[in-house]
């Protein structure tokens, strides 16, 4: 898998005290809690973009503060207490500004020593004022996170930034477009919602593009282009004798195509309907080719107009930086393994090295249509996690459900005709598994994360307001 390609949190750091500390504390003591401030902030620099880091005593200075994190527009605010500080003088325009607020609740010092003293005592005084604000901020319904830690903790800080990535997920998550092309597949109830509420809950949005569009942005991809990529791809894919030129550069040109209608549309997540392409005369190959490397560039997708996947999987992606596109097909009882596959959809990214990809010329099983570039490949082994998000019932609210497990390593299954990968559930049998998912309310569709990632999911599901349920 690739490393993760996404950009940091950016953040307003704002630090709190007390004014009354302003003539009563010494000069020293005052120098000693601005320099901890700064040495904070250099540290939270390690995990995040801070756009904005003041230390407030007054509330003039909050204003002020208010002033430039408006300007900045960051993901979140990361508050940290330098000493005790009263509630009112920061809770107020936390609510007015509206962010995810993450309390970094930290100090000076690790350990009390036995030559411990009433200096140490006051340039170590913190939790008291915190206290007082997390009780306001959970009183007045603001949401908030808070991380306890010392400033120099590695797991701390490894949790703090946990903690924003996910805010940052949940932000971008909230402006996902989706393009839908051929509509939706007939019959199929789990990809139906109800756009207004998804909206409300959420905030994607779904286009529909004209197959007609699609079909012409294709024909108008130079040939050169295609080519290039064509070249490339001989020397990264294992690419078989039967994959004539023509072909392959046929679903080149649809790949080039569909990403500039992405990026034409703002769109970062795609969903087609074979069922409703394969009846439009002319229409040509079905872009299975651009779906499976797009998904390896970091596009959402769903099969057969499944809007609300596509759009899950670009929203795991905005979390870990890599997410696929799968769905479980059967069940190996004997081995308590699942099959996940598709018809053809699988991110290559999965397969490890290009090389593992097998690139051949392969037909579509509905008459007419024409032959597209079959890809062969299967996961590398490791841990993954399984996300799905479905709405509620009452239409209020959306529920992500996960659960892990780990791909074995396994002989290939060389009469396979499809990319696949078999998944081993990490903590009950495939069947208890797959019980408790439909219990849950799963669709059909799912999305992947390599690695551990069910904590951070949480997280996210948090800042996005959706039920959270882990089956594992």
């Amino acid at each position: 898998m690739k490393e993760n390609r996404l950009p940091r949190a950016k953040v307003a750091y704002i630090g709190v005290s007390l004014e009354l500390y302003l003539t009563t504390e010494s000069p020293e003591n005052l120098q000693t809690w601005r320099r901890n401030f700064a040495l904070w902030g250099a540290e939270l620099a390690k995990v995040a973009d801070v756009a904005v880091q003041k230390l407030c005593f007054t509330a003039a200075e909050v204003d002020a503060a208010v002033a430039e994190i408006t300007a900045a527009a960051p993901d979140a605010i990361v508050l940290s207490a330098l000493s005790y500080t009263p509630s009112m003088l920061i809770c107020p325009a936390l609510q007015s500004l509206g962010l995810p607020v993450v309390i970094w609740s930290t100090q000076q010092l690790d350990r009390i020593t036995p030559d411990y003293c009433g200096q140490d005592l006051s340039n170590n005084h913190t939790v008291q004022g915190i206290q007082d604000i997390t009780n306001i901020l959970y009183r007045n319904s603001v949401k908030f996170a808070i991380v306890t830690c010392h400033w120099q903790d590695p797991q701390g800080l490894a949790f703090l930034q946990r903690e924003l990535t996910a805010i940052r997920a949940a932000n971008a998550g909230k402006k996902i477009k989706v393009l839908e092309l051929g509509g939706k597949f007939e019959g199929m109830g789990d990809f139906d919602f109800d756009p207004e509420m998804v909206r409300r809950c959420w905030g994607i949005t779904v286009e529909s593009l004209d197959p007609e569009k699609f079909a012409a942005q294709a024909a108008a991809v130079p040939v050169a282009d295609a080519q290039a990529v064509r070249q490339e791809d001989l020397q990264k894919f294992t690419v078989a004798a039967d994959l004539d030129e023509a072909t392959h550069i046929e679903a080149i040109r649809r790949k080039l195509a569909l990403k500039q209608l992405l990026a034409a549309s703002g769109a970062t997540a795609f969903t087609m309907n074979f069922t409703t392409l394969c009846q439009i005369r002319n229409f040509g190959q079905l872009p299975f080719y651009a779906i499976n490397t797009l998904m390896a560039e970091g596009m959402g997708y769903a099969g057969e107009g499944d809007a609300l996947r596509a759009a899950m999987m670009r929203q795991c992606y905005e979390l870990s930086g890599e997410a696929n596109f799968t769905e479980i097909y059967t069940v190996d009882f004997q081995r308590d393994l699942m099959l996940m596959s598709h018809m053809q959809e699988c991110n290559i990214n999965i397969a490890g090295k290009p090389a593992n990809v097998r690139l051949y010329r392969k037909p579509f099983w509905v008459k007419g249509v024409p032959d597209y570039p079959g890809m062969l490949f299967t996961s590398q082994p490791g841990k993954y996690t399984l996300a799905a998000i479905t709405p509620m019932p009452g239409g209020e609210k959306m529920r992500l459900i996960t659960f892990s497990g780990e791909v074995p390593e396994l002989p290939f299954l060389e009469k396979y005709d499809r990319p696949y990968w078999l998944l081993r559930p990490a903590t009950k049998s495939a069947g208890e598994l797959l019980s408790a998912y439909s219990l849950a309310g799963g669709p059909h569709h799912l999305s992947a994360v390599p690695g551990e990632a069910a904590a951070a999911m949480e997280r996210m599901a948090y800042w996005l307001g959706f039920d959270f349920v882990s089956l594992d």
